[in-house]
């Protein structure tokens, strides 16, 4: 069982109890001590909580204080932070699994280039989505041409949560409320999209046209449209939005080939929907006869019985876990479901040219 310590994800954030749960789920991970939050109350209330005898009012102090006793470390502040960190701890060689996006800007990749080395570092970045079993026996259909040439896809993430925040919790949060050159949103949730589409498609966008628009009272962009071309000849779309009523989290992905489409509902994560060029329809779940049945990590529960976000989450750390098994044995690790340096700056490469496509009201070519 690896030591983890946390960065960010105090019990009152957003991401830090999932982090939490999913990384101890199976008993791949023990979290031992962090620094929860800049607050010494919610820091220490974490830690309590949580039964984490070790934790600190500092990154420098965490450090200092724990770097032979962890084995790798979660990022979890706010998003503009994360440089930060990561900064300091590739500096002393310590693994990191960094919450999405990996950072802010094109600025903070350069930052990053010019201290990392691949052939030392472990750095990935948890985009958990493509954790759920449903989206992975996608990814093995598309790969196994059962759609046929793709032809075009469409993945959306609308939300409501600028028009009708969610009760449960403080949001939004004042850091979300701040748009640098790539707008929050594009970060928050264009950042997801980015990383479905190549764990689907294998495959970056060419060129992006991209138009953004603000909706709310909170003078940011809140609404946010993408148009793909790829390569290959696929043409796509995303649509993020924080001002659709009637959306909690509307992640819908939609994936059309010569020989058949599927659509996959977040809200609605067991089941996978194929619609076929003979005009028959078929759903699927994982009760049937799918390709990920070996693995024990995706039946938890026998079906009929839902696994959700937590388990989905939970999933990518074991795959995260397997690959610091290789990391700590061998300098380098190979996982199909596990995505580190690279392909984040490729999404924050999008996001940044998305923003200069809405400036001149144009195609801009990615690469």
């Amino acid at each position: 069982m690896y030591k983890l310590a946390f960065i960010g994800g105090s019990c009152e954030s957003i991401a830090g109890y999932p982090h939490f749960i999913a990384s101890q789920m199976d008993k791949r991970f023990e979290v031992v001590s962090g620094v929860f939050s800049t607050n010494p109350e919610i820091n220490k209330k974490t830690a309590q909580r949580w039964n984490i005898k070790s934790y600190y009012n500092s990154i420098d102090e965490l450090i200092k204080n724990e770097i032979n006793n962890i084995d790798a470390v979660s990022i979890l502040t706010p998003t503009p932070l994360h440089i930060e960190a990561i900064e300091k701890l590739l500096k002393l060689d310590i693994p990191i699994v960094c919450e999405k996006p990996l950072v802010s800007s094109l600025e903070d990749i350069e930052k990053i280039e010019k201290i990392l080395d691949v052939n030392k570092h472990f750095l990935v970045v948890t985009n958990n989505y493509s954790g759920y079993p449903m989206v992975r026996e996608l990814k093995q259909k598309i790969l196994n041409k059962e759609l046929g040439d793709i032809l075009h896809i469409r993945l959306k993430m609308p939300q409501e949560s600028f028009l009708r925040p969610p009760k449960s919790i403080k949001y939004p949060q004042k850091w979300r409320l701040k748009d640098e050159f790539i707008p929050m949103i594009s970060l928050d949730l264009g950042a997801h999209l980015h990383h479905l589409a190549y764990f689907l498609l294998e495959e970056e966008p060419d060129k992006v046209m991209a138009t953004y628009n603000s909706f709310s009272k909170y003078n940011v962009i809140d609404d946010v449209t993408m148009l793909l071309e790829y390569n290959s000849g696929i043409k796509g779309s995303f649509w993020l939005s924080k001002t659709a009523l009637g959306n909690r989290n509307g992640l819908h992905l939609e994936i059309y080939g010569s020989k058949a489409s599927a659509i996959w509902h977040q809200e609605n994560p067991e089941k996978l929907e194929f619609s076929y060029f003979t005009g028959q329809k078929t759903i699927i779940d994982r009760g049937s006869d799918i390709e990920m049945i070996p693995n024990p990590l995706y039946h938890r529960m026998t079906p009929g019985h839902p696994a959700g976000y937590i388990e989905a989450f939970a999933n990518l750390y074991s795959d995260i876990a397997n690959c610091l098994d290789e990391y700590f044995s061998k300098k380098e690790f190979h996982n199909s479901y596990v995505f580190g340096f690279e392909h984040a700056k490729n999404g924050i490469k999008l996001l940044h040219n998305s923003s200069i496509s809405n400036i001149n009201k144009t195609w801009v070519e990615t690469s």
